[in-house]
């Protein structure tokens, strides 16, 4: 390699923004019309345990998801995350925006 040559890194996506990672997250719970699990959620949206907690905690909080304890016929339970409807509103919102900047109507 030559002197002011810069190495690209083949496969390496852009990072995501946390607004990004939460409306994935909403995405992904909103496609099941039963809920998810933690663990698919975390391996559909590719984050670590620490991250999803973190990310379900809020969406939770802002009451844009709900956790509902399921029982599986052996006398364990699990959680299942499910979209609320103000979880719902955000997502529009979001694609609506996402659509729009597209567009350039924020660059005019």
């Amino acid at each position: 390699m030559t002197v002011g040559q810069t190495i690209t890194r083949v496969g390496k996506a852009p990072m995501r923004s946390r607004v990004e990672i939460m409306a994935a997250m909403l995405n992904e719970v909103s496609l099941s019309s039963e809920g998810l699990r933690r663990t698919r959620l975390m391996y559909r949206c590719n984050l670590s345990y620490r991250q999803l907690k973190a990310y379900v905690d809020c969406l939770t909080e802002k009451e844009f998801l709900s956790v509902a304890a399921i029982g599986n016929g052996n006398g364990g339970k699990f959680e299942v995350y499910r979209i609320t409807d103000e979880g719902l509103s955000f997502l529009r919102s979001y694609s609506d925006l996402k659509h729009r900047l597209r567009e350039g109507f924020l660059m005019r």
